[in-house]
C-alpha cells in the first residue's frame, strides 16, 4: 500500500499535514500554516525536497532519541519525524519518506485544535483531539 497525505485543519482556520505510511504510520508532519494554500504548497515542496537527500537534516534531541527535519530549497523547515531510539530507525524513517513522499493522494481532513508555541524562535506545532 502507497503512502498519503492527510491535511488537519484547526479551529481557527489554520492547517498542517501529515505523511502517511501505507501502514497509516505517521512519518512527517509539518509545522502550522496559516491557510489551506500554504499548507498545499508545503506538500508540493516536500513532495518535491524529498527525493533530494541534501534536504534531510538529522537531529537528535535528548536521551538519544533522533528525528530529521525535512527542508526546502531556501533551508526553511516543512515537516519534521517522529522520534526514533536509534540511527538505524531514523535512516529507515528516511528511506521510507522517501519512497511516500511523491504520493498524490489525501486521505480525508481531520479537524483538530491546533496551536504554537515558540521554542527557540521556532514555531512548533502541537495537536490536541
Amino acid at each position: 500500500m502507497k503512502g498519503y497525505y492527510q491535511l488537519i485543519e484547526g479551529h481557527q482556520g489554520n492547517f498542517m499535514f501529515a505523511l502517511r505510511a501505507g501502514n497509516h504510520e505517521t512519518i512527517l508532519e509539518s509545522g502550522v500554516y496559516w491557510s489551506r494554500q500554504a499548507a498545499l504548497d508545503a506538500v508540493d515542496a516536500a513532495r518535491l525536497c524529498s527525493q533530494d537527500p541534501g534536504c534531510f537534516v538529522r537531529r537528535e534531541c535528548g536521551h538519544g532519541n533522533h528525528y530529521f527535519e525535512l527542508l526546502d530549497g531556501h533551508g526553511k523547515s516543512l515537516a519534521r519525524s517522529p522520534g526514533y531510539g536509534t540511527r538505524g530507525g531514523l535512516l529507515a524513517g528516511m528511506a521510507s519518506v522517501q519512497r511516500n513522499a511523491p504520493a498524490t493522494t489525501f486521505r480525508g481532513l481531520i479537524r483538530r485544535h491546533l496551536h504554537t508555541t515558540v521554542s527557540a524562535g521556532v514555531a512548533v506545532a502541537s495537536t490536541a483531539g
